[in-house]
């Protein structure tokens, strides 16, 4: 029967690439809507970002990690006298106006103030010739690779503003990127007086534990929300999960990339559909002497739905490999994009939805077809 539906399958050859076209322009739409959704919600992890081996401390009203509510910087002798608490290190996270050379103002800058010597907190990638020390320098910000464009392409060493004070170039991060803000890196004394922060605050508390059990470290961080009254601790993934929630809930962005998804996979169903019942249509002849000389509906149906599995495998394949593709060229320019097992088996059920569901308009016309009318053909 497998040979029988390949031979079926192969007849017309323009079909065929009809039917693994709308399979594979279907398929790399999906993964491509969710691929561009990924980059949107890892450019909003903010502080999450290479950050995952520590505990994050925020004040009680802090819905994510892009909507942090300041808390008082005594809360980090409280933390310090947790059981299983290395270290608390302080981060502050502020907005402003950046200012380019030409006098071009953008308001949408993302100031991160970490503390020397560890600098936790900041960027781990430096394009060469850059790294955190730089930073002790008076004045010395490190900018990431994906500003420099607005910022009329300045090098090492040049100066542009920031709240109508001046600081220059010392260093350039790499895969810092966030969704069309500046993000701009320098030390946390120096952050509060370039953003007039509250010299008693900090926007988190970035926890190193004396543990490296993923376990261990989630009863730390219950210990320390139920210490503190002020603060809740939660562990990266936790964070994250809750930074993804609430841009579900808070942002249209999400709904605007599902109803693209929904209506590529529509597309597919479309042209999968049209093309095969052409396909059927002009094979009706050959299906209707396979019911003449005695093959029942059962076989009818075994015979397309062997065909729609063809298609389905084959169009993933192809679907899968322009994805890979997809996904490298992404990374090339900082942007994430998940082919994880979870991801790939979410392709491969639309696959074989638009492939299975694609032929029922033709499976239905072949069922109803009766074994004489081959005759009046």
């Amino acid at each position: 029967m497998w040979k029988t539906a390949y031979q079926f399958m192969i007849y017309d050859r323009a079909k065929l690439i009809g039917i693994l076209l709308g399979i594979v322009i279907s398929v790399v739409l999906i993964g491509a809507q969710l691929g561009i959704l990924d980059g949107f919600f890892e450019d909003n992890m903010g502080i999450i970002k290479n950050n995952q081996e520590y505990l994050f401390v925020v004040n009680k009203k802090s819905k994510s990690a892009i909507s942090l509510v300041n808390i008082d910087n005594r809360v980090r002798y409280e933390l310090q006298s947790i059981s299983g608490v290395r270290k608390a290190h302080p981060i502050i996270v502020a907005g402003g106006k950046v200012k380019n050379p030409a006098g071009n103002t953008f308001d949408d800058m993302n100031l991160r103030g970490v503390e020397a010597p560890d600098f936790v907190g900041a960027p781990q990638k430096f394009q060469q010739g850059s790294n955190l020390n730089n930073l002790y320098v008076d004045g010395a910000v490190i900018v990431d690779e994906s500003n420099l464009e607005d910022l009329e392409n300045l090098k090492t060493g040049d100066y542009f503003s920031i709240n109508d004070k001046n600081v220059f170039i010392k260093g350039i991060s790499a895969g810092n990127a966030g969704m069309g803000d500046f993000n701009v890196v320098t030390t946390i004394d120096r952050a509060r007086q370039l953003t007039g922060f509250n010299p008693n605050q900090v926007s988190v508390f970035l926890v190193e534990t004396n543990s490296t059990d993923p376990e261990v470290n989630k009863q730390i961080a219950k210990d320390i929300s139920e210490s503190i009254p002020t603060v809740n601790a939660f562990t990266a993934d936790e964070f994250r999960k809750i930074t993804r929630n609430y841009l579900n809930t808070e942002s249209s962005v999400t709904v605007i990339f599902i109803i693209l998804v929904y209506f590529a996979l529509f597309t597919g169903l479309i042209i999968v559909g049209l093309t095969m019942f052409s396909s059927v249509n002009d094979r009706i002849k050959d299906y209707g002497t396979i019911k003449a000389i005695g093959g029942n509906n059962k076989m009818i149906i075994q015979l397309i739905m062997l065909q729609s599995i063809l298609y389905a495998i084959v169009g993933f394949i192809l679907s899968i490999a322009l994805l890979t593709g997809l996904k490298y060229l992404m990374n090339l320019v900082n942007q994430h994009m998940d082919l994880s097992l979870e991801r790939l088996s979410l392709l491969m059920l639309a696959t074989i939805v638009i492939s299975i569901v694609g032929s029922y308009s033709s499976l239905r016309k072949i069922l109803k077809l009766e074994p004489v009318q081959i005759f009046r053909m």
